[in-house]
């Protein structure tokens, strides 16, 4: 037969004859290679490199120049060109130089043109319709040529006028109008354009002019240009000279090609690679598994035309290469089928894909060398997926195969003891990984005090990840084994229900890799459950309140910039336009004539304490009604006790019996006097309870004034929203009123992804298994349709190998799920291994079903033939 001509043209041949199997097999391989090309392909364009980074960063321009306020910068030998601001030179460190009025010009050569670099220079305040709102302010030389390209023009033109300005389409949007702007010093800007930021592009932002009196510009701040060089000049030669003179440039070629990390990369970053690397081995061993049992079960369906071929001089290896080039044929058709339409996805939604990344893509920048390897994976994906079916299409006895017998492996049902070895060890694995973790929190917890800790070692994360793997490996093994075991269960199940667990342990060649590869898919769902629902319980608590729960609160602060000053008469406007029940103002303590200290700052009372669980030695003294804090469950009864008492209640300290404490003004440490001090242990998580001293109205008011910083609104009910639109417009921002509402929980869209993920990739296996079992078993079904069995009989068999393959694929999928969940509970720093029953339970219970009643549903009625006889 030759080598590989005769079994390409069979292989190509049976690929046309068996369409359905064959693009099964094509869409099992070509869905992941469409899924990574569309991303890499996304997500290059939104991070690109090169000439396009070039352009983006600094437009037309041959280089960035940063104006620093020091003398002489310091630049490690070897990194003359790098992308961040060097620092000053060793005796350097005091400013020459005000960078914004500082003319660079004498130190480039002749004939050089600048222009400012459009940069951040923070928020800036403007008003809306009903209130005000901050923005991000963008300063550069928008009119001058050199900045093309650095910022996305949608309408109009970029500002040239300290006067002018151009606005996003998000504070067009919150405007209602895009002619003038009006910042809360009540200064008009003429809307001169619409225009966007290449990243960050949903951002409420607005561009400027440098001179803009939008902003107070820092002195001290670096200031950047973007420079047109001289052809004469060279980049690198200027740029060592200028570094003596404390500025920095950034030549356009440094962008287009980044020098080499002279750091390397270190063992730490190996860990997230070494996980992609585990999804992506897990993704491609998924596929093998799928679409191997269809080439199982094609195998078996052609066991007389590979008899043929054996009768006809050809040998097993003939045999095994027709086989592989199925797979072969199979993989280069999903392969291309996935990059095309990848391609075609991509190019042809761009809005789509720049709102989901909120960049604007300037130049497509495709991922040659990615997806080249995509495509190879995906073929060798294919070929390895019949290889299984190959060796063993190979091993048959030419009679045995022209009779349509094909060779079955022997009938033990024997589980290998390595397989359940490796199971042990890779559980033990994750558990002492996990353990190392635990360890590792705990320290981090004590070194990151009134922080949310985690701790993700490499070592021990990198244990877990062998043992998970060791686990699924094991589990593979097994699974043929276990499916025939579980299968001896079937006498306590209904006839359909019999034949199904029958049908599964005869045919293990392919229910057990289906059972696998659902196994697998459930697996990163669950284990997506667990890691989330654990983050969730860390999140929760760690929340700290803001105030009891459905209370609202107001902050007032005269002293800062913006802020609103407390009046009783704003309190009763707020309490008016809520549902009030009780309304409650805490603040700061403030001494008699108490005047304001130089830089405008009026002080408060503060009082000195030993170190407490969260590392403070001290804190300023608030006031507060001890009716507002008995509202506090256990801990606030004895509070508020403690402040009838006339004492200061100090937060998680230890303070012997009637031990003082000494207070003085918060801008300094003069001490003033002492007070009778109580501390009742670690308090709950509300904010006023944890970062400050507590004292009595009555007996602040004997030592001062109180200075009210904020007040609580005990509410009857939940405001609504034409409520708190009122509030806004009184107090001119849309974000000074909170109402404590609690950790709010994102579980129950998480619930609802969980499930709809769950039940794709079990549908999937599920779908493939069950109608590859009823191709192959078509003659049994015959069988029974000849001895009287009902079309409900057929559909109910149908029905009952769904759910059986799925309810085993989801019990052990949740299982390895549970692995990774148990370590990521100490990960991400969860008080307790947290399970989401409701996940569980609907992955488990409902999936299964579903999966079942989706097959009884789907399943004809009526049989194809299967053969005439004469």
């Amino acid at each position: 037969m030759g080598h590989w001509g005769p079994p390409l043209r069979i292989a190509r041949r049976t690929a046309r004859r068996t369409l359905g199997r064959t693009f099964l097999v094509a869409a099992l391989i070509g869905l992941p290679v469409l899924a990574a090309t569309w991303l890499g392909i996304v997500l290059k364009s939104a991070s690109p490199t090169g000439e396009t980074l070039a352009d983006n960063t600094i437009g037309r321009a041959d280089a960035r120049l940063d104006v620093t306020q020091y003398g002489k910068l310091q630049v490690p030998p070897g990194q003359e060109m790098t992308y961040g601001e060097p620092p000053p030179a060793e005796g350097f460190d005091k400013a020459v130089r005000t960078p914004a009025t500082f003319d660079p010009t004498p130190l480039l050569p002749a004939g050089t043109k600048l222009a400012r670099s459009f940069v951040d220079a923070g928020m800036a305040e403007i008003r809306g319709p009903e209130t005000k709102t901050s923005v991000t302010l963008l300063t550069g030389d928008g009119a001058n040529p050199l900045t093309t390209g650095t910022v996305k023009l949608d309408k109009g033109r970029l500002p040239a006028k300290a006067d002018e300005v151009a606005i996003s389409p998000s504070v067009a949007e919150y405007l209602g109008r895009t002619g003038t702007v009006v910042s809360t010093s009540g200064r008009s800007y003429t809307v001169v354009g619409i225009a966007r930021m290449l990243t960050a592009q949903s951002t409420r932002a607005i561009f400027a002019t440098p001179d803009s009196t939008l902003y107070e510009p820092d002195p001290t701040r670096t200031v950047q240009y973007l420079v047109d060089l001289p052809d004469s000049a060279d980049a690198g030669q200027l740029g060592t000279e200028l570094v003596g003179k404390g500025l920095f440039l950034l030549p356009r070629a440094t962008i287009v090609d980044p020098p080499p990390d002279p750091y390397g990369t270190s063992a730490d970053d190996i860990g997230p690679y070494a996980a992609m690397a585990l999804v992506i081995g897990f993704g491609i061993l998924e596929i093998v598994l799928l679409a191997g049992t269809a080439f199982a079960v094609g195998a078996r369906r052609q066991t007389r035309e590979l008899g043929l071929v054996l009768a006809a001089g050809g040998t097993p290896g003939d045999v095994r290469r027709v086989v592989l080039m199925q797979g072969l044929f199979a993989g280069l058709v999903g392969v291309t089928g996935g990059l095309v339409i990848a391609g075609i996805a991509a190019f042809s939604a761009k809005p789509v894909w720049e709102a989901m990344t909120d960049s604007i893509f300037t130049a497509w920048q495709i991922p040659w060398g990615t997806i080249a390897g995509i495509a190879v994976l995906g073929l060798a994906a294919g070929l390895a997926a019949a290889v299984v079916p190959a060796i063993g299409a190979g091993r048959q006895a030419p009679m045995a195969a022209l009779t349509e017998r094909f060779t079955v492996a022997a009938k033990t049902t024997r589980i290998r003891i390595a397989a359940v070895v490796l199971l042990a060890g890779g559980i033990g694995c994750v558990f002492a990984g996990s353990a190392m973790i635990g360890a590792a929190l705990k320290s981090a917890r004590t070194s990151q005090l009134g922080q949310q800790a985690t701790a993700t070692p490499t070592g021990p994360i990198a244990l877990v990840l062998l043992g998970i793997t060791a686990s699924i490996a094991a589990l593979v093994w097994m699974l043929p084994s276990l499916v025939v075991k579980v299968a001896g269960l079937a006498r306590v199940l209904p006839l359909s229900g019999r034949m199904a667990m029958r049908d599964a342990a005869r045919h293990r060649h392919r229910t057990g890799p289906a059972t696998a590869a659902i196994m697998m898919a459930v697996a990163g769902t669950a284990a997506v459950a667990f890691a989330a629902s654990n983050a969730i319980a860390a999140d929760a608590a760690d929340y700290t309140a803001t105030a009891h729960r459905g209370d609202a609160v107001v902050r007032f602060s005269r002293d800062v910039p913006g802020g609103i000053t407390y009046t009783p008469q704003l309190g009763a406007q707020l309490a008016g336009l809520l549902p009030v029940g009780q309304q409650y103002e805490l603040g700061y303590v403030q001494l008699p004539n108490t005047k304001a200290n130089q830089y405008g700052y009026t002080p408060v009372l503060a009082v000195a304490t030993p170190e407490n669980g969260m590392g403070m030695t001290g804190m300023p003294l608030q006031a507060a009604d001890p009716a507002f804090v008995e509202r506090f469950g256990e801990y606030g009864a004895q509070v508020a006790a403690a402040m009838r008492a006339g004492k200061v209640v100090v937060p998680d300290v230890r303070l012997a019996a009637g031990q003082t404490v000494a207070m003085h003004n918060d801008d300094g440490d003069d001490h003033l006097r002492n007070l009778p001090a109580v501390s009742f242990g670690p308090p709950p998580r509300v904010q006023f309870f944890r970062d400050t001293a507590l004292i009595s109205q009555q007996t602040a008011r004997a030592l001062g004034t109180i200075q009210v910083a904020e007040v609580h609104f005990e509410l009857t009910r939940e405001p609504s929203a034409d409520e708190l639109a009122a509030v806004a417009r009184l107090l001119g921002a849309d974000d000074r009123l909170v109402v404590e509402k609690g950790y709010q929980s994102p579980a129950r869209l998480f619930l609802i992804g969980i499930l709809f993920a769950a039940t794709v990739v079990t549908l999937l296996g599920v779908a493939i298994s069950v109608s590859l079992s009823a191709a192959e078993g078509r003659a049994d079904l015959a069988t029974l349709a000849a001895v009287g069995a009902p079309p409900r009989r057929r559909r109910s068999l149908a029905a009952a190998q769904a759910w059986v393959l799925g309810q085993l694929g989801c019990v052990l999928g949740v299982g390895v799920g549970a692995l990774y969940g148990y370590t990521a509970h100490a990960a991400f720093g969860s008080p307790h291994f947290v399970v989401p029953w409701a996940e569980i339970g609907g992955i488990v219970v409902v999936v299964p079903l579903f999966a079942g009643l989706l097959a009884w549903l789907l399943t004809r009625s009526r049989l194809p033939m299967v053969s005439r006889i004469e």
